[in-house]
């Protein structure tokens, strides 16, 4: 599946209306606040269609999951919006997991866990919102918070103690070259998963943090807490990946590239790539073979090592705004 989805879901009582723009959104929240309703709206119609009085608006179908079969369920769904209650514990297994990558379908998946198997934007993390009757989705991490990129300056070595990014490869080696022999250290947290560790490791350092927003999802929560309890020494900039960045520089020129840059949801095919990060890399690699410009995981082309490049890149990061 490919392309952003709008889905109604409604009875007499109360409606759902929102917009699926990845393989895997995520609603979190308090009790009460309507997730369940959603799940049980979609679970009435597909067991009941007309009959249960529910409608459901949307061009592919809508399943819900049901916990003791799901295995099998999910294995004769294809090109659907699977719907996952709150409670089901198998969301955070390796099984699920892999279902999820191997299939094409969208997922709207209700839990407070985080889903550590599960590459899933920190962008596609909603709350419910009501309205009277009307519930919508609202991003749980508003972008004003300071978590997100946006256009400003690059970090100056007066402000920051060091910068971490979870790349170890070629993202690694782009920021420690461009800031090598200056006063701000450069270091790796080896992925996402080692970005809280590392901060709690170096609590004295004021650190600017680089992490690819395409799959944070899983350590949104537990790093923007750390982040929150301590805003002097702790910013956070999530731009989409590494790749992302590279090109929205103007460093690479392709054919459609603006098209894929705006429109993403698209391009991206869910069932070959799990997260928009991946989708990145992968254009990346073939928009730039056999150029100058080439580029991979596991070796950086000098072109982007050039300073007057180099700083493309950096000015696509802000940190403004974070307090």
């Amino acid at each position: 599946m490919r392309g952003v989805q709008e889905v109604k879901v409604h009875n007499s009582r109360v409606r759902f209306s929102f917009s699926l723009r990845r393989n895997i959104t995520v609603i979190v929240g308090d009790s009460g606040t309507g997730k369940s309703i959603l799940y049980d709206l979609v679970a009435e119609h597909m067991r009941l269609g007309a009959a249960s009085g529910v409608t459901v608006e949307c061009e592919k179908n809508c399943v819900a999951l049901v916990d003791m079969i799901w295995q099998n369920q999910l294995a004769e769904t294809s090109d659907s919006i699977v719907f996952v209650d709150e409670g089901a514990d198998y969301v955070t297994s390796k099984a699920f997991a892999v279902q999820v990558r191997d299939s094409d379908n969208y997922y709207v998946i209700i839990t407070r866990r985080p889903l550590h198997q599960l590459p899933y934007s920190i962008d596609e993390i909603y709350q419910i919102k009501m309205s009277g009757k009307t519930h919508t989705f609202e991003p749980y991490y508003q972008r004003d918070k300071g978590y997100r990129y946006g256009g400003g300056e690059l970090p100056g070595n007066e402000e920051f103690d060091a910068l971490l990014v979870e790349d170890s490869e070629s993202g690694y080696r782009f920021y420690a070259k461009r800031f090598e022999g200056s006063a701000l250290s450069c270091a790796s947290s080896n992925g996402k998963d080692g970005i809280y560790a590392w901060l709690q490791e170096h609590e004295d350092e004021k650190v600017f943090v680089l992490a690819d927003g395409a799959a944070f999802g899983s350590e949104a929560e537990r790093v923007l807490r750390l982040q929150r309890r301590h805003p002097d020494r702790i910013v956070i900039c999530l731009p989409e990946s590494f790749e992302w960045l590279i090109l929205r520089s103007g460093l690479v020129e392709a054919d459609g590239l603006q098209d894929v840059l705006s429109n993403t949801s698209e391009h991206v095919d869910s069932q070959q790539f799990e997260s928009w990060e991946q989708f990145y890399t992968e254009y990346l690699r073939v928009a730039t073979r056999d150029t100058a410009q080439q580029y991979s995981k596991s070796h950086l082309s000098s072109y982007y090592l050039v300073p007057a490049h180099a700083d493309k890149v950096l000015a696509l990061i802000s940190y403004r705004n974070v307090k």
